[in-house]
């Protein structure tokens, strides 16, 4: 195999993994218009849903980092 060959190789190697890299960028993009457009069209009720479920995660978080923090990690 000649370097041409190898240097064709990893580029194409690259090309595989930022094109991986795009989807998931693609992804997670998608699914947070996806979730902001819910939070848009939701009712009182649902926003007041959707606030505590993030409150909960927030909680979640910190407690997360107390018992780190207690544990000594």
């Amino acid at each position: 195999m000649g370097a041409w060959e190898r240097i064709k190789a990893a580029l194409r190697r690259e090309k595989r993994e930022l094109d991986d890299a795009v989807e998931d960028m693609t992804a997670r993009a998608n699914a947070a218009l996806d979730r902001r457009e819910r939070e848009l069209r939701a009712t009182p009720e649902e926003r007041l849903e959707i606030e505590q479920e993030r409150g909960a995660a927030v909680d979640e978080e910190f407690d997360a980092v107390r018992r780190r923090i207690e544990r000594g990690d």
